[in-house]
């Protein structure tokens, strides 16, 4: 049986410091992680195909690397970004203002208390390396439930905790190159992370059977198509 280490929660929003901007911040992202942003949205089309025309949410864009590049891929699709930090919602926006991208917005809140949206108002709800930042799940589970068309679609990606010990590996060695001690905060991402053993147990205390909890070997996936 697997050894898995205990979580180590790694939440609240992410700010501007005094060791990094969210600037900077930004295009450390985009440079290491831009294949990953294409791939990201990619999967969104293939996978949950969205309708389209849809309106979309994504629940903490960071930068908005992800959104922008579903948004270049399928045109006809408005997005609003919800995420706990101004700072990343400045850059974000700036992102979108510099790549010329028309139809999205962003919105500061926490993911759960979605207070300025309404129930059923999106068609597809998205997220990319969020979901260990959130410090109640269950509650934000509930809340893209709400928010969410009773035929809408979802695509949630983050990191796996019980990653093998091949991934393990693959961090430790590539953690190393990122600058501005970001190899560091990746590795607290994943020690913040799940299992799907244990999104599959959050999913079913939520009451949400129709949800789907798919992985591989460093990350995992909810999805519902």
């Amino acid at each position: 049986m697997k050894n898995i280490k205990p979580r180590v929660p790694e939440g609240g929003a992410i700010e501007d410091g005094p060791v990094i901007t969210m600037e900077q911040y930004s295009e450390i992202m985009k440079k290491q992680l831009g294949k990953e942003y294409l791939r990201f949205a990619e999967n969104v089309i293939r996978r949950v195909n969205p309708v389209v025309g849809s309106n979309v949410l994504e629940i903490g864009p960071g930068p908005g690397w992800a959104g922008i590049n579903l948004v270049k891929r399928r045109k006809d699709l408005r997005l609003t970004g919800l995420d706990a930090s101004a700072d990343m919602i400045r850059v974000a926006t700036s992102n979108v203002n510099k790549e010329g991208i028309q139809g999205i917005d962003y919105l500061v809140g926490v993911a759960e208390k979605m207070v300025d949206l309404k129930d059923g108002q999106f068609d597809l709800v998205i997220s990319r390396d969020s979901l260990h930042h959130w410090e109640e799940p269950e509650k934000v589970f509930k809340e893209i439930k709400r928010v969410l068309k009773p035929d809408g679609k979802l695509y949630i990606h983050d990191s796996r905790r019980d990653m093998n010990a091949f991934g393990g590996l693959m961090v430790a060695v590539f953690s190393r190159f990122v600058p501005h001690n970001m190899g560091y905060f990746w590795k607290t991402s994943i020690a913040a992370s799940y299992t799907p053993e244990e999104i599959a147990g959050i999913l079913k205390k939520a009451g949400i059977a129709d949800w789907q909890v798919d992985s591989d070997l460093m990350d995992l996936t909810i999805y519902k198509n």
